[in-house]
């Protein structure tokens, strides 16, 4: 097939055409030399060059100058902007299957997990800053022009992006753009994709998710990506296995690979699955260049099979404070007296030390009667966050109604 050169795309830096770049069609952007100093380019430059991923744009050779202009090579899509998929659905070729829009969402995902395991804020995340590849449904976040690198609350380029997917906290101007405006303008735009519709940005809450998403096996992930008070917002180690389950759901096809290690709020036990399932592993570990197209890190998910509670088997908990776990004590008498009953209570008990314990390992303080305790951490190795861990309990008249604890690992 043979493609015309022209213009693609013209923006405020710029124009971006489609050019022959060594043998290989490709996204030739240029910028006037006046419109963007060095320090900015060679950021911009920075950016692509870390952000190697499937599911982002790639940088095809050196920046340079000519005529006047910054000269930037990039991968060519053979396919729409996002926008043109949701809105302009005449003009389409993407059929919105459940199993393509799971692709769809899965893959932009995928790619906002690596920019932010790299500390890279997109800042300018919407429709038509994603690509969508004809015949392999391949999600490409592209334009990583006004991309920074936000590392312990410092900023390597000015806050900058649109208004339309703009968090609450940046349109207020009480925070800079940061990892978690860019996990809200992400929920906004899968809300989009799922509803067919255009969102009023101030509507955008969960309560507004519900109504446009209704029992779409998204909602809920998306609901707690567009949390108004980023402090309760997820991030996207949060929500990623959410968001492949739900794909994994929609279609037969397994659900896209990955590194994050989940463990459920279920309490401590044996895990059986459900009847009429064969349990699975839920990690299997392939070799990073599989011929069976393994993941480039070498990883590969497998569903993950139900568990009921009525099946698990409890396991002696480990020994626990006698001042931390007071309340979690079965009552004196409750075997000798209640016999089956009193065993299962016995059970029952010490089942939510198990978890009262699990919950409490590696937290700062000890668990409120009521409240929410987040905690995250990450490990550096030669200026990259090779390590991030997030752990989450909420608590309720002493009883724990929500806890993750949630690893990502990019060596």
């Amino acid at each position: 097939m043979a493609y015309s050169t022209g213009t693609l795309a013209q923006g405020c830096f710029g124009k971006v055409y489609r050019e022959k770049y060594n043998d290989t069609w490709a996204a030739i952007k240029k910028v006037p030399q006046h419109l963007i100093d060095r320090k900015d380019l060679e950021r911009e430059c920075e950016v692509y060059n870390k952000a190697n991923h499937p599911n982002i744009v790639k940088l095809l050779g050196n920046i340079n100058l000519k005529d006047g202009k910054w000269i930037i090579p990039l991968e060519f899509i053979f396919g729409e902007d996002l926008e043109t998929t949701i809105f302009k659905s005449a003009k389409s070729k993407i059929q919105l299957t459940p199993a393509n829009r799971g692709k769809i969402i899965v893959g932009m995902c995928e790619g906002l997990l690596h920019l932010h395991s790299k500390d890279i804020v997109h800042q300018d995340l919407k429709p038509e800053n994603i690509m969508v590849e004809h015949n392999t449904n391949r999600a490409v976040i592209i334009d990583l022009g006004l991309a920074k690198f936000f590392r312990r609350g410092l900023n390597s380029a000015m806050d900058m992006g649109n208004e339309a997917y703009s968090a609450p906290e940046v349109l207020r101007r009480r925070s800079q753009r940061d990892q978690r405006s860019d996990v809200w303008a992400m929920g906004k735009i899968i809300a989009e994709l799922c509803a067919r519709m255009r969102l009023h940005t101030p509507s955008v809450c969960p309560a507004k998710v519900r109504e446009v998403m209704h029992d779409q096996p998204y909602c809920q992930a998306v609901c707690r990506m567009v949390e108004s008070n980023p402090t309760l917002r997820s991030s996207m180690v949060g929500v990623i296995v959410d968001l492949r389950s739900a794909a994994g759901s929609q279609s037969h096809l397994t659900p896209p690979q990955g590194q994050i290690r989940n463990r459920s709020a279920s309490p401590p036990g044996r895990r059986a699955a459900s009847p009429g399932r064969r349990a699975v592993p839920p990690f299997q570990n392939r070799p990073a260049h599989s011929p069976k197209g393994g993941s480039p890190l070498g990883w590969e998910r497998t569903p993950r099979p139900d568990i009921k509670l009525a099946h698990q088997r409890p396991r002696q908990p480990r020994s626990l404070s006698p001042l931390r776990n007071q309340a979690l004590v079965p009552k004196a008498g409750g075997l000798g007296m209640g016999g089956i009953g009193g065993r299962m209570d016995l059970t029952r008990d010490m089942m939510k030390m198990g978890l009262y314990q699990e919950a409490n390992r590696d937290l700062p303080c000890q668990l409120p009667a009521t409240g929410r305790v987040m905690v995250r951490r990450f490990e550096e190795k030669n200026g990259e966050v090779e390590k991030w861990a997030q752990k989450e309990v909420v608590m309720r008249d002493g009883k724990i109604i929500k806890y993750k604890d949630v690893t990502f690992n990019s060596s």
